[in-house]
């Protein structure tokens, strides 16, 4: 007779990640849908709904034993500042750079992230990664260099430099959200948002859009950022932060894919070369021991 075991909290993390990472990768065709919008009024009006999708979770999954909405954003400490920081500016970030350089060179060093992590979570909470752990986050890196090949190298050192800044900074709230693991972090996801909304705002040319881009907007706020940090932030309590980013690469591989079910678009051959060795680096995480270990 063959046995079953029952799910384990990390089991249940990994599996909330990769739900989150296809939630984030429906990017590539809601960006399609834009008409005449920039960058920045995308962003101001995305932060804005992601922090409002963040504080109506926060509402909901308040109750009788939990203290009131100020006292929970008054509790989320110093690892709580840092996670509205660096997401947020994480947030802002990835804009710049994808105005600044190619999006194939931003993607690949945004995709460094996993081994950014891993370094911060070692210095900082004494994680240790395997080296299955570190195969796999090589093995992937390389899986999204061959997809994006054509376009690598074309980018910009200022451009790449800032998406370093935004891998640094989505690393670094893994990291933070992995610290403040005891402590309620939803506010602190929900004020990265109004962080990225504030600075927007200030350069932000013109905040009139059409209805359309505002709706656009608002789902990348809602559906493909929202749901994948409200779940990153409660996943984060039992996936180590090394492994967090790395299954959150599952983005990388589904986002042609939905561009090419929605509007037909084959990807190319090394797009989907690559995009099998991310796939299959993600799945032997993803099914494997945890990659890291806790002194």
């Amino acid at each position: 007779m063959v046995r079953i075991r029952s799910l384990s909290s990390r089991d249940l993390g990994v599996a909330a990640i990769l739900f989150g990472a296809l939630c984030a990768s429906s990017v590539g065709v809601l960006v399609r849908l834009v008409d005449q919008a920039d960058g920045w009024q995308i962003l101001f009006y995305r932060s804005l709904s992601f922090a409002f999708t963040v504080f109506l979770f926060l509402l909901a999954s308040g109750g009788r034993n939990r203290p009131g909405v100020a006292a929970r954003f008054a509790g989320i400490g110093p690892w709580g500042a840092v996670v509205a920081v660096c997401l947020g500016s994480a947030f802002i970030a990835y804009i710049f750079a994808l105005l600044l350089t190619t999006v194939a060179n931003a993607v690949f060093i945004l995709s460094a992230s996993p081994f950014l992590a891993a370094l911060m979570a070692r210095i900082f909470l004494g994680e240790r990664v395997s080296l299955t752990g570190w195969a796999c986050m090589a093995a992937a890196l390389c899986g999204v260099a061959l997809m994006l090949a054509d376009g690598l190298f074309a980018g910009t050192l200022t451009g790449s430099a800032v998406a370093l800044i935004a891998a640094g900074g989505y690393a670094a709230s893994v990291v933070a959200f992995r610290a403040g693991r005891k402590i309620d972090m939803i506010p602190a996801t929900c004020l990265a948002g109004v962080f990225a909304a504030m600075v927007s705002a200030f350069l932000v040319p013109d905040l009139a859009i059409s209805p359309n881009d505002l709706i656009v907007a608002i789902l990348l706020g809602t559906v493909q950022i929202g749901v994948q940090y409200i779940i990153i932030t409660l996943a984060a309590r039992h996936v180590p932060a090394a492994e967090v980013t790395l299954l959150m690469l599952l983005e990388v591989v589904a986002a042609p894919v939905w561009v090419w079910i929605a509007f037909g678009e084959t990807p190319a051959w090394l797009t989907i070369a690559g995009g099998t060795v991310v796939l299959v680096a993600v799945i032997l995480q993803a099914t494997g021991t945890p990659q890291t270990d806790e002194p």
